[in-house]
């Protein structure tokens, strides 16, 4: 190989950390804005030397970040002209078959020429003229004919010498192509592990922060508030909070604008009716503890990147604690938080109390309309005549291509090594075969031909035993796009294998389940490749799907699998990626 291939740097300083204000999250009697806690003594020259120093940890982050996008792109630039090397050397390489062949029949050629130059030197050569004129004419004539042929050969030989020397001008300047790509690879990749050593220290200085900044907020909160105090800041004395349940989701006091209305509200009562319980749904913010963010591991840390956690509404438990709940839309990405936390772990300041949170509760927004001022949201007809519907219909990315008989598909990119990414896509539509095009004539996709070799070494049939998997179903207007495809076992992968062995968790059986959820509206799938170390063949895809309802937009069916790239052999079960 002439390179030495780059993974993505996924550099965790890209998660910022939040330099917010310590605030706390006590609600006044009547309205839904947060009131501030007094600041005590030094509180504020304390957290403006925390928030410079995440100012300048979010500064190094985005440096990071950026550079970690210019490896990639190196990596992306040597990738391309490594290959235009290999092309380059390819039709060197025929050309060097050719001009063989072509001394081959000249060598051939020239040996017979000069056997008949032998063979006419030996004859006799002297004649006795005027009686032996015609003898001696003819004698000439074939030493002329003799020397056309060896000059014809002679012009042959200068001809492919002059090709022989253009092509070792040619191949040298291939190969001193070669060895900068093989320069730059080598730059490149100590320039990648100089930014993985500078994203491992600022993830850590990281963590160091946000421990920091959880003590600062501890002691902030534990100081009584102070009305007077508050009142000589230009501000009112706090009103005395609503206790825990005074607001609960679904009551009828939401009315009007209430940002208490619409899918956030409809997804908190419907949570409410499902576990039978009553939720404050008053939104605020619950903050780790300075021990809680120690028992973080650093990627923990830095993908928190704050000690504040935002939730929608809260919940009583038996023993006292509480259960807080975030709402996030379908298919939408909410900051992920650890999901249980040790007693104390994570806290809400409300009403002069200490709230103890010990889990938190991702729902998703019920799919309702934002309904008339004088009542509460209801599920309106949703499909192409009505857009209060949310589906992933609405949630198309630029730059996504559309498929054929409805649709989009969003390609992923590819990582360093030119192995397929994965799609992201949204499918309606009757399914069908022929929506989409067959894999059989994609060609040389990224990993085939290594995929040819292993399953050889395996004992396979490489043309039978392995096929180029859509990501996108055929079905679903999934197309012969190379970025749709990644070479698999037929049976096992593709599809369920029933003799040498069972598998039934394959592609095919994910598929089926979204065609089912296409006939009746819209499904959100997604299918990412993963791969083992520097392996161009997935070892398994992760699936998952969202599907909603045409006409009322309800969630129809949702899950997830994970396929593996294996099926039963001569040697047993076997993975083609591993």
């Amino acid at each position: 190989m002439l390179l030495a291939l780059l993974a993505p740097i996924v550099v965790a300083g890209a998660q910022t950390i939040a330099a917010t204000g310590a605030v706390a999250v006590t609600a006044q009697a009547g309205t839904l804005a947060p009131v501030p806690l007094v600041a005590p003594r030094g509180f504020e020259a304390a957290l403006a030397t925390l928030l410079v120093e995440i100012e300048d940890a979010n500064r190094q982050a985005a440096q990071l970040a950026q550079q970690g996008k210019d490896v990639v792109a190196e990596a992306e630039r040597i990738t391309k002209e490594s290959a235009a090397v290999r092309d380059s050397k390819a039709a060197l390489n025929a050309r060097v078959a050719v001009v063989n062949e072509e001394i081959k029949g000249h060598n051939e050629r020239a040996k017979a020429v000069d056997g008949e130059i032998a063979a006419h030197n030996a004859k006799p050569n002297t004649f006795t003229l005027p009686a032996d004129a015609r003898a001696a004419a003819a004698y000439d004539t074939e030493a002329h004919r003799l020397e056309a042929k060896r000059n014809q050969e002679n012009a042959v030989e200068d001809r492919i010498q002059g090709e022989e020397s253009q092509i070792r001008q040619e191949a040298s300047q291939v190969d001193a192509k070669s060895s900068q790509l093989d320069a730059a690879a080598e730059a490149n990749d100590t320039r990648a592990a100089d930014l993985k050593t500078k994203e491992q220290q600022l993830r850590s200085r990281s963590q160091q922060l946000l421990g920091q900044m959880a003590q600062a907020i501890q002691s902030f909160a534990s100081v009584p508030s102070n009305p007077a105090a508050a009142m000589n800041q230009g501000g009112d004395a706090p009103a005395p909070a609503p206790q825990a349940g005074n607001r609960s989701a679904g009551q009828d006091e939401d009315t009007g604008d209430s940002p208490y209305r619409g899918p956030r509200a409809a997804a908190l009562t419907q949570y409410a009716k499902q576990h039978g319980t009553t939720v404050d749904a008053r939104p605020g913010t619950a903050y780790l503890t300075p021990d809680a963010v120690r028992r973080l591991t650093p990627a923990q840390a830095a993908t928190l990147g704050s000690p504040a956690i935002d939730y929608e509404g809260l919940v009583r438990k038996p023993n006292g604690h509480y259960t807080a709940l975030r709402v996030q839309a379908p298919a939408a990405t909410t900051a992920p938080a650890p999901a249980v936390f040790p007693p104390g772990g994570l806290v809400v300041h409300r009403g002069g109390e200490q709230l103890s949170v010990d889990e938190v509760t991702t729902v998703e927004e019920a799919p309702v309309s934002a309904g008339p001022a004088s009542g509460h949201g209801s599920p309106d007809p949703g499909g192409a005549g009505n857009r209060h519907i949310r589906t992933c219909k609405d949630l198309k990315p630029l730059g996504a291509t559309d498929l054929n008989g409805g649709g989009w598909v969003d390609y992923l990119p590819s990582d360093a090594r030119g192995r397929n990414g994965g799609v992201k896509s949204c499918l309606e539509g009757a399914p069908g075969s022929k929506r989409g095009q067959s894999a059989d004539r994609a060609g040389n996709i990224p990993g085939w031909t290594d995929a040819r070799t292993r399953a050889t070494a395996l004992g396979f049939n490489q043309e039978r035993d392995i096929a180029r998997c859509h990501s996108v179903p055929r079905q679903a207007g999934g197309t012969a796009d190379e970025r749709n495809l990644t070479p698999c076992f037929q049976r096992g992968a593709n599809i369920n294998q029933a003799t040498g062995g069972t598998i039934t968790n394959s592609m095919f059986t994910f598929e089926t389940r979204a065609g089912n959820g296409m006939k009746q509206g819209y499904v959100l799938y997604d299918v990412r490749p993963r791969y083992e170390k520097t392996s161009t063949i997935p070892s398994k895809w992760e699936m998952a799907l969202y599907a909603w309802d045409a006409t009322t937009g309800a969630r129809t069916d949702f899950g997830s699998t994970v396929v593996d790239n294996a099926r039963y052999g001569p040697s047993g079960l076997v993975n083609l990626g591993m």
